[in-house]
């Protein structure tokens, strides 16, 4: 019998938003799945290492399921360094219009406001090198047509596998990815 899937879903920047994540969330649930908001709380001064024992403490309390660890924008960093760190304790990645590569991009003022995301981004390149290309196939990039604030080639790692939707934007995916486009996603997460 096949464990039961869980979704740990990385929050990107917008920590005013969780409460609206949280109750997106909730209605995954009747899609078989559980899922739990772990949020990154950009903003402020936060050390990254402390969102790092955050995941790594939601992972360690999904024994016995197969972990799906979804990243939001700038959660998708930390779904990167996550993969690269435990890649035997993930089932599988997935980031939302996350930004997964392509550090040199990062404007400053994202930088300013969060040192952690800094941290991460300046980290990404070392986690993606530590991840196999055949571990690459269970990291799934989840993106619009058109992103003006994370273009679609910065959400995607060499050989793995995506799921554009029929969206433009950036938050506007996001929600909509949320809520009335959850079925695709969770579909994607249990593939």
């Amino acid at each position: 019998m096949k464990k039961p899937l869980h979704i740990i879903y990385l929050s990107g920047f917008g920590s005013q938003y969780d409460p609206l994540r949280l109750r997106a969330l909730r209605h995954w649930r009747f899609k078989g799945v559980s899922v739990e908001l772990v949020p990154m709380r950009w903003e402020g001064t936060e050390l990254f290492e402390r969102k790092l024992v955050r995941i790594d403490k939601a992972i360690d309390g999904a024994a016995g399921k197969r972990v799906v660890i979804l990243g939001e924008s700038a959660g998708g960093s930390m779904a990167v360094h996550m993969y690269a760190r435990r890649p035997d304790d993930i089932h599988k990645v997935m980031t939302l219009c996350g930004k997964n590569s392509h550090p040199e991009t990062v404007s400053e003022r994202y930088f300013e406001r969060s040192p952690a995301f800094r941290t991460s981004m300046e980290r990404l390149n070392e986690s993606i090198a530590l991840i196999p290309a055949g571990r690459r196939k269970r990291f799934v990039s989840i993106h619009p047509l058109h992103d003006p604030l994370v273009p679609v080639r910065e959400t995607l790692l060499p050989g793995c596998g995506r799921v554009r939707l029929w969206t433009v934007g950036h938050s506007v995916t996001i929600w909509l990815a949320l809520t009335v486009l959850a079925p695709i996603v969770v579909r994607a997460a249990k593939r």
